[in-house]
């Protein structure tokens, strides 16, 4: 099954802010692989927090997202920067 990704317009703005101080393309390439992932397997990434709500680092990205599973359609509702290892 997939999914339909939409990204808020606060998470939208945020991942763009992180893309244009970026030195390299990694905020780029963690959006892109969050949102194919997203459109596949989102409820198998990251932690549970509450019915229908996940968080999720994926390398210097991190995002907070809402599942709707009757619409096959999750959410980005909110994304920020994490810290490499």
């Amino acid at each position: 099954m997939t999914f339909t990704v939409a990204w808020s317009v606060a998470a939208l703005q945020e991942v763009t802010r992180l893309d244009q101080s970026a030195a390299d393309p990694a905020v780029e390439r963690a959006q892109d692989r969050i949102d194919y992932l997203l459109r596949r397997i989102p409820r198998d990434l990251g932690e549970s927090w509450r019915p229908g709500y996940r968080l999720w680092y994926e390398d210097v990205l991190g995002v907070f997202y809402r599942i709707d599973e009757d619409a096959n359609r999750v959410e980005v509702l909110f994304a920020g920067p994490v810290r490499r290892r």
